[in-house]
C-alpha cells in the first residue's frame, strides 16, 4: 500500500517540537510559584483537586461556547447536519479534552497523594500546563486543524509523565 500525503496532509513535525520545548519552560516555571507545603496527603490531594480546577473552568467555557455557537446559527439540533465548521470543531475539542482529562486527572490525583510535599509544586504545575495546552489546542484547531499540534503534543507529554509518575509512585 503506497500512501503520499500532500503537503497539507502531512503530520506536521516542528509545531509540535516547538510546543514540546515551550511546555516544558512554562511547566519549569510554574513549578517556581510558592506554595504551602502540604505534609498531609489530605492536603496534597486536596490541592491537586483545586489544581484541577482551570481546566474543568475551560472545559465548561468550551461547553457555553457550543451552546452559544449553536444558539446563534440556528443549528439546535447537532444531529440535523447544519453544524457549522466552528461547531463541529468545537464538539470535537470538547470531546477530546474530557478523553484527556479521564487520563489525566486520577493520575495526577494518584501523583499528588504519594508525592513528597516539597515537590507538589511540579504537581501542580503539571495541572496549570495540561489547562493551558487544551486552550492551546482549543485557539489552534480553530484557526487551523495543522495548528492544534502543539497544543495536542504537550497534553500528551503532561499526560505521559503525570501517568507515568504516578505509575512509580505507586509501585
Amino acid at each position: 500500500m503506497n500512501v503520499a500525503f500532500t503537503t497539507k496532509q502531512r503530520p506536521p513535525l516542528v509545531a509540535p517540537l516547538v510546543g514540546l520545548a515551550i511546555g516544558y519552560v512554562v511547566w519549569r516555571e510554574l513549578a517556581l510559584l510558592p506554595m504551602a507545603e502540604a505534609s498531609d496527603v489530605a492536603q496534597r490531594v486536596a490541592d491537586a483537586c483545586a489544581a484541577l480546577l482551570p481546566s474543568s473552568i475551560l472545559l465548561l467555557v468550551m461547553i457555553v461556547a457550543q451552546m452559544i455557537g449553536r444558539n446563534l446559527a440556528g443549528a439546535i439540533d447537532p444531529v440535523a447536519g447544519r453544524d457549522s465548521r466552528f461547531l463541529l470543531i468545537n464538539q470535537r475539542v470538547i470531546s477530546n479534552t474530557l478523553e484527556q482529562m479521564v487520563v489525566f486527572a486520577p493520575a495526577l490525583l494518584a501523583l499528588a497523594a504519594r508525592m513528597p510535599p516539597y515537590k507538589m509544586p511540579q504537581v501542580v504545575a503539571l495541572a496549570l500546563l495540561f489547562a493551558l495546552a487544551r486552550l492551546v489546542f482549543w485557539i489552534g484547531y480553530l484557526l487551523g486543524a495543522r495548528l492544534r499540534a502543539p497544543g495536542m503534543a504537550v497534553t500528551l507529554a503532561v499526560n505521559l509523565v503525570t501517568l507515568a509518575a504516578a505509575v512509580r509512585v505507586w509501585i
